[in-house]
């Protein structure tokens, strides 16, 4: 079954998603279609996403159509703004976030290894 991703567009769906966040593992992706390093992150968020067993919500924000969701992403979770940028949050809080090239399917294993795995 393929997994759907939740596109953020107000800052009242981040509310929600870190809220969520209480309760299942939310990855937040923020993509700029202009870039070309965004498009490529996008793609391993993508292939990552389908192939993935555990239970976590994935999301993005595309950063230029929402600037407003992008720079509250940076003031309520207390980091600093990257695009492509790659956040897990656990408990409302971030515990991983990266950005550019480290945004690949082999990283991403290891960050749910390392975060998820019980």
């Amino acid at each position: 079954m393929a997994k759907r991703i939740k596109k953020i567009t107000t800052v009242d769906d981040l509310d929600k998603i870190i809220q969520k966040s209480s309760k299942k593992p939310i990855f937040i992706f923020k993509h700029d279609v202009a870039i070309v390093e965004s498009e490529e992150a996008y793609q391993q968020y993508l292939e990552f996403m389908e192939e993935n067993e555990e239970d976590i919500v994935f999301t993005m924000v595309d950063v230029r159509e929402y600037l407003e969701v992008s720079e509250a992403i940076e003031e309520k979770l207390e980091i600093n703004h990257e695009v492509p940028q790659l956040i897990l949050l656990m408990d409302e809080e971030v515990v991983w976030d990266d950005q550019q090239n480290n945004i690949n399917f082999d990283n991403l294993i290891e960050v749910v290894n390392e975060y998820l795995s019980i």
